[in-house]
């Protein structure tokens, strides 16, 4: 068993220890080192091997990291094209009368832009600065601001159909396709349940039932709106079309049209995750809004900045699939199962679960939390009879809930600071972060629930 203590001890040490000169707190560093502990606990000291895993890991996290460098690029097309805005005006349209009904309009839109982008700190730092004058008008804190936005970024980066958070439990735990997509169905349930929750949450509890101020309300009808803004929408309405006809009609068009091409890139190492059917849709859509003279103008802009954004999730991916690889090789999976087989379902279950939701708080991060702990919990759960689709529930939920509680919510952090450079005033991230308690604890309420139905 120390072949597992002694990384994965090393690991927590490193990531929490911050003090520790260069190196404490440096997530990607820390993975790294643990990688190569953990591999020579495992008696695999050819450094050939050490490539091979590396590979291995890079090779099952590929959909999650193709997801997260297409996402950005699409993300920062439709800011640039005006999706967001026509969305945010359609619903202030919409309800306007209320500020309550503005609230909920701004979360549904973020969550949009946040489900986008794929990964919530990127869409908080592109999405966030166009939405806080508008919540900061009807008389929220920048607290209470810098919480709404952070809380529909993050809620977007589980939000089906893209879904980043159910994307990383499926790869790590190498489930089929036909699991991935009822994984899918699944989250559409939960985590449409938990932004109604969400919604209701920050319309009663962050703002005073009042009407917008008339310079918020857009003079246009929505219909109006919709039409002037139409041109904006059709990348979204196409990959929206395009996601219908996969899941629920079981026709792959981006396969269909890709022929023998798609074939030949599935079956190549680590660029097969191009070939995931959503990333291939966002890749059309990122391609059409070039059609706009608007993208063609700043292509050089876009790409620079959605590079940019995804290179820090991009950096934590790698070297967490490293980590993943190793434990592979390494046969540490094997010795926790092999260990695991004396003690009760029900302590795996409880301790698995919070370990999970501990490391998405200590990191910040849904990503670290799931490819370090959810890496062996995973397969712990599938051993007991849970099945993939459950146990993929149980990783995404869990390490969403830890990603969004305090200490170290760094898309709050972000949020924090760009409210408080719009604003002109300090705004404290640690009551922000407090503020989304409520909304994390139904996440890992959820989490928990699928390791018992």
């Amino acid at each position: 068993m120390y072949s597992v203590i002694i990384p994965i001890g090393l690991l927590f040490t490193l990531i929490m220890v911050k003090k520790i000169p260069k190196i404490g707190g440096n997530v990607p560093v820390a993975l790294i080192i643990a990688a190569v502990v953990t591999l020579i606990c495992g008696k695999v000291y050819n450094p050939i091997e050490w490539g091979k895993a590396w590979i291995n890991g890079l090779d099952r996290l590929s959909w999650v990291m193709a997801l997260s460098f297409v996402g950005s690029f699409y993300g920062e097309t439709q800011a640039v094209i005006g999706t967001l805005d026509t969305v945010v005006d359609l619903f202030r349209s919409l309800f306007g009368k209320s500020s309550r009904g503005m609230v909920c309009a701004v979360i549904v839109a973020i969550v949009v832009g946040g489900e986008a982008f794929g990964d919530c700190n990127g869409a908080a730092a592109v999405i966030g600065l166009l939405v806080v004058p508008a919540l900061a008008g009807m008389g929220m804190s920048g607290e209470k601001v810098a919480a709404t936005i952070a809380l529909g970024c993050m809620l977007g980066s589980i939000m089906p159909p893209i879904s980043q958070a159910v994307m990383l439990s499926t790869s790590i735990l190498d489930l089929p396709q036909s699991v991935v997509d009822e994984t899918i169905n699944l989250t559409f349930i939960t985590a449409g349940i938990i932004l109604v929750l969400s919604m209701a949450y920050a319309a009663f509890g962050f703002v005073k039932n009042q009407p917008l101020p008339k310079e918020l309300i857009p003079e246009d009808k929505p219909l109006t709106i919709v039409k002037k803004g139409f041109a904006g929408l059709l990348p979204l309405i196409l990959v929206i079309v395009l996601i219908i006809a996969n899941s629920i009609f079981n026709l792959n068009i981006m396969k269909m049209l890709l022929g023998p091409v798609y074939d030949f890139l599935a079956g190549i190492p680590i660029i097969k995750g191009f070939t995931n059917s959503i990333v291939m849709i966002l890749i059309a859509a990122s391609l059409i809004t070039f059609i706009f003279k608007k993208v063609r103008d700043n292509a050089k802009e876009v790409l620079q900045s959605g590079f940019k954004n995804v290179i820090p999730s991009l950096e934590i991916q790698a070297c967490a699939a490293f980590f993943v690889g190793a434990i592979l090789a390494g046969g540490q999976i094997d010795v926790i199962i092999n260990t695991m087989e004396n003690l009760s379902d029900n302590v795996v279950k409880i301790g698995g679960g919070i370990a999970t939701v501990l490391m998405g708080m200590l990191t910040g991060s849904q990503t670290s939390a799931q490819n370090i702990i959810f890496t062996f919990f995973g397969p712990l759960l599938m051993n007991m009879g849970i099945s993939g689709s459950h146990a993929a529930m149980v990783g995404s939920h869990l390490a969403s809930a830890g990603q969004m509680m305090p200490p170290a919510n760094f898309t709050v952090m972000i949020c924090a600071a760009l409210v408080s450079s719009s604003l002109g005033k300090k705004v404290d991230p640690l009551k922000a972060m407090m503020y989304l308690l409520p909304i994390a604890l139904s996440l890992a309420v959820v989490g928990f629930l699928f390791m018992y139905i």
